[in-house]
């Protein structure tokens, strides 16, 4: 049996990224303690294989992790033998499905489907498929929180699926590509401070597990047609953007503020899911990245690479790879 510790998502300073392979469920388990939360884990298969990438912050921590199939609990004896800080965790599924149980409810999280759940209260999950997931820990004491709380999203609240698109693409970069220890505290405190804004509103209080509900239809269509029909053109500008649509700079940015996000961004997001689409299609994965790359407006497949992979949390050459087959 492990040792009971106090849990502490987060720390005093950055802890730097780490990285883990292991085909131990063991060993998976304690590693997972250290970044996250304890739990008991049952691997499902006679091979286990699981990787986890994670770092904390002064007021969030963050996680990739990959596993094979398994079935995990956090106890009541866990929970008892741990702190009782108010922390959640918001998940993004990228691979797999998990089924999570939690206070007699429970949620199912497929490719793409983002979770919210609290690990002060004890839950149970089973991971299948290729099970790979995105997680950002935090507290709803920390200041980002102070003096709300988590929406209801059955009461007439969706999530901005712009801005939880943003909050991804912050959290794989720290991840995947950031090794300055001060940027990465920067990045965890910018999420927290997002994930606060996306997440939650007064006087409604949520009950976990949930599934959220994504809007994608926050920006007027007419707009979004028109940054379709301009994507290729490498040369595109918020400042083209606010002539094209008749309205000053600064209107544009406060209308995109909204959307928790930048017109660059926004810009970015369009173009690679456009260009995931090319990629999943058999006659779209036939023709070359680096090709594709220009023909979206990056300026060379290196940078298409890196935003894709940021976007996605996959290379587009494994996605093409896999569409291919």
């Amino acid at each position: 049996m492990m040792a009971q510790k106090p849990l502490s998502l987060v720390g005093d300073t950055f802890s730097p990224r780490s990285h883990i392979m292991t085909n131990d469920v063991g060993h998976f388990a304690r590693e997972l303690e250290t970044s996250l939360a304890r739990l008991d884990m049952t691997a499902l298969s006679k091979q286990f294989a699981g990787q986890i990438t994670s770092c904390r912050g002064s007021s969030a921590t963050a996680a990739l992790i990959s596993a094979s199939p398994l079935m995990a609990e956090r106890t009541r004896d866990i929970v008892d033998g741990t702190s009782h800080e108010d922390i959640c965790k918001l998940v993004w599924q990228i691979g797999g499905r998990s089924d999570v149980e939690q206070e007699g409810r429970s949620v199912t999280l497929q490719q793409g489907d983002i979770g919210l759940y609290d690990i002060a209260i004890p839950y149970k999950f089973r991971v299948s498929g290729d099970f790979k997931i995105l997680v950002l820990g935090f507290s709803r004491s920390s200041q980002a929180f102070a003096g709300r709380t988590l929406a209801d999203h059955s009461q007439g609240h969706i999530a901005s699926s712009v801005g939880m698109g943003v909050l991804k693409s912050m959290l794989l970069t720290l991840l995947t590509e950031s090794d300055d220890n001060d940027e990465g505290d920067h990045i965890l405190s910018c999420a927290s401070q997002l994930a606060g804004r996306l997440l939650t509103r007064c006087r409604t209080q949520a009950e976990l597990p949930v599934r959220l509900e994504l809007n994608v239809n926050q920006l007027p269509a007419s707009w979004h047609q028109k940054i379709l029909g301009l994507q290729a053109n490498p040369d595109l500008t918020p400042d083209m953007l606010a002539k094209e649509f008749g309205i000053s700079r600064r209107s544009l940015y406060t209308t995109f503020a909204d959307l928790g996000i930048t017109p660059a961004a926004y810009i970015r997001s369009v173009r690679l899911a456009s260009c995931r689409e090319i990629l999943e299609s058999r006659n779209g994965a036939a023709g070359t990245l680096a090709s594709l790359a220009l023909d979206f407006g990056f300026k060379d497949q290196s940078q298409f690479n890196r935003a894709f992979r940021r976007e996605f949390g996959v290379s587009p050459g494994q996605l093409k790879g896999t569409s291919m087959n």
